[in-house]
């Protein structure tokens, strides 16, 4: 009996040995892939990408005249080569409030949207041409535009994948908003984010710190997971673990339909959209993405640095019912408001937080009376901040 149990101890000590092994062995990996990342997806963008992208540029087939769209190519592990589009809004379109004066140019604009999403907002570019601001957006590789069928809708599997091609879309917005190099680094530059656009872009200004970014703003970011504290502590983080080897397990998941149906104009909205890339059901999801969004999350409540000026937005209210209720016309149909609120400290220093009443997730869709509020906010926070 006695040499049973040694043997026993013996196995178990063995199976533990090799179980840490393999775990050693796949961490290292994503460690080094992160490196490779790092190391590959570099601010200075080599002027032929630029070129390519400029020779490329079409009318846009989703919003029409006046937009026009610019493809981007980028391989920030050099091996996969991720597409994304530039979507521009050309400067000076827009109808001025005083048509009788030219607007001088007071700044760029780059908007990232969220996830299951991409760039539509038409009334977001007005409102940015109309205050002086060249206006440009950026539909992320996988997403909106930039989608291929048969590519894993949304999906990615590092965030650090999407600095690559906001690289390549500050320096190609710059080139086309102020040609001369020299003083298109002058001009100041905005990065507005939704959502989980709000999460990269917060991670992306803070790594990209030497670029000097007049202000983000960031409406309803997804700066944690909507659940509830034990799964949020413990359930996901053990997931995120498995994730690690298993990085494309799909899981089953349909989302909350509710908040597509508050903003589609064929049902309780106002809103007209392309489904194929912005669909009523959550894309298929795999725990790779949900590792990859845990681990940036993590580092926002670990604490951040991001030099410029933020400002953060939320709705008042959140819901999350499994039949329509009229709040889902009012509150943040998505996201845990009070999650935003408790970390939007720890993106940096200066972080300016409102409350936008009655705003929907994306408060850029909600009611007319309510969405003016989010961009009055939005652009006089933006104005205040410019040097």
């Amino acid at each position: 009996m006695k040499k049973f149990k040694i043997i026993v101890m013996i196995i178990l000590l063995m199976l533990f040995f090799i179980a840490s092994a393999v775990y050693v062995y796949y961490v290292n990996a994503e460690a080094m892939r992160d490196v490779q990342i790092d190391c590959t997806s570099v601010i200075d963008v080599h002027p032929d990408v630029i070129e390519k992208s400029l020779s490329h540029v079409q009318t846009d087939m989703e919003l029409g005249e006046p937009f026009k769209v610019y493809p981007i190519e980028t391989s920030p592990d050099s091996q996969e080569v991720f597409r994304s589009t530039l979507v521009e809004y050309p400067f000076g379109s827009s109808p001025r409030a005083d048509s009788g004066n030219n607007v001088s140019l007071r700044g760029i604009i780059l908007y990232v949207h969220g996830y299951n999403d991409y760039y539509f907002q038409k009334e977001l570019a007005e409102k940015a041409d109309s205050a002086g601001f060249a206006f440009f957006a950026i539909d992320l590789h996988y997403c909106g535009r930039s989608y291929v069928s048969d590519e894993p809708r949304a999906d990615f599997r590092n965030i650090k994948e999407f600095y690559a091609e906001l690289d390549v879309a500050v320096e190609l917005s710059k080139k086309i908003a102020v040609d001369d190099y020299e003083e298109a680094e002058h001009i100041p530059y905005i990065i507005i984010g939704h959502s989980q656009g709000g999460l990269i872009s917060s991670l992306y200004i803070n790594d990209r710190s030497e670029e000097k970014f007049a202000a983000l703003v960031l409406n309803s970011p997804f700066l944690d997971m909507n659940f509830n504290w034990f799964m949020r502590k413990i359930g996901l983080p053990l997931i995120s673990e498995i994730a690690l080897f298993v990085p494309d397990f799909a899981v089953n998941t349909s989302g909350d339909p509710n908040y597509a149906s508050s903003l589609l104009k064929r049902e309780r909205g106002e809103w007209e959209f392309n489904e194929t890339v912005k669909s009523y059901a959550r894309p298929t999801q795999h725990l790779g993405w949900l590792r990859a969004v845990m681990n940036g999350q993590a580092r926002v409540h670990s604490k951040l640095n991001i030099k410029s000026p933020i400002l953060v937005m939320h709705s008042g209210c959140s819901v999350e019912q499994e039949l329509w209720t009229d709040d889902y016309k009012r509150c943040d149909g998505v996201l845990n408001v009070d999650h935003i609120e408790e970390w939007a400290p720890n993106l940096g220093e200066k972080v300016t937080t409102r409350v936008i009443q009655d705003g929907l997730h994306d408060l850029y869709l909600s009611r007319k009376d309510v969405r003016d509020k989010a961009y009055r906010e939005t652009f006089e926070f933006i104005e205040g901040h410019l040097k």
